[in-house]
């Protein structure tokens, strides 16, 4: 089966319009005519509703479990994508914070893809990077990258660190864990739907709690775009050759 001619008919998210302009250079044609495309592209993350009368087409969509593919599940995507939403990060901090990375302390909560992206980054920029997760696989693996490390018990320690960057997607950051951050930390939280942080109480207590949810797509539109068109058309090689 041959896929050659690609409709996209949510163009919600600007990173899409990159992804048609890459699959177009890679010899794809575009067609606004469902009927007539092979196949349709949807932007991550996907709505059910998007699937609406495309049970004949081959569908390439991002984050769910419906008939077709999933082009956030492809390692590729997922890695080189953490490396876009650790640059994302760092220029978020940036944009909010008169203070170098160079010397300051970090922290990182969790040691996924993102957080191992932006542990590197941070760590060639000159940053003390201390690492805060669970397994023994990523407690050996942040030592033997250079970091310090804490149990997740160990936040409840009052601590100076001057950066915290969340990348658990569940709430870590209670009363007790956030009492023990510097008044002057700023807490940036990187983790999907519902975060780290209890956003009231660090509110409350005049923390900088900045929110750091689908960063690619608010620093690297382009970059993130060509990656979806790129993936799509690896998942065709790979599958429809």
């Amino acid at each position: 089966m041959k896929l050659k001619t690609f409709t996209i008919p949510y163009l919600t998210d600007d990173r899409l319009e990159y992804a048609k302009e890459y699959l177009v250079n890679k010899g794809y044609s575009y067609t606004d005519d469902i009927s007539s495309a092979d196949f349709v592209l949807l932007p991550v993350p996907v709505k059910k509703y998007m699937f609406d009368n495309l049970e004949d087409k081959v569908v390439f969509y991002g984050m769910g479990d419906y008939k077709g593919f999933d082009y956030n599940k492809v390692k590729s995507f997922l890695l080189e994508n953490a490396f876009l939403t650790s640059e994302g990060a760092i220029a978020l901090y940036k944009e909010n914070s008169n203070m170098s990375i160079y010397n300051s302390k970090v922290l990182i909560t969790g040691y996924g893809r993102i957080a191992q992206a932006l542990h590197k980054a941070l760590f060639s920029m000159g940053a003390d990077v201390t690492i805060c997760s669970r397994s023994k696989e990523s407690i050996a693996m942040a030592k033997f990258n250079g970091a310090k490390h804490i149990t997740f018990d160990e936040l409840k320690n009052k601590n100076n660190y001057d950066i915290v960057f969340n990348t658990v997607p569940h709430i870590i950051f209670t009363k007790a864990e956030l009492d023990a951050l510097d008044s002057e930390v700023t807490l940036i939280d990187l983790a999907s739907f519902p975060g780290g942080v209890d956003t009231l109480y660090a509110r409350s207590k005049g923390i900088k709690l900045i929110d750091g949810k689908r960063l690619p797509s608010r620093y690297s539109k382009k970059s993130a775009g060509f990656l979806i068109g790129k993936t799509v058309h690896q998942i065709i090689k790979e599958d429809f050759s």
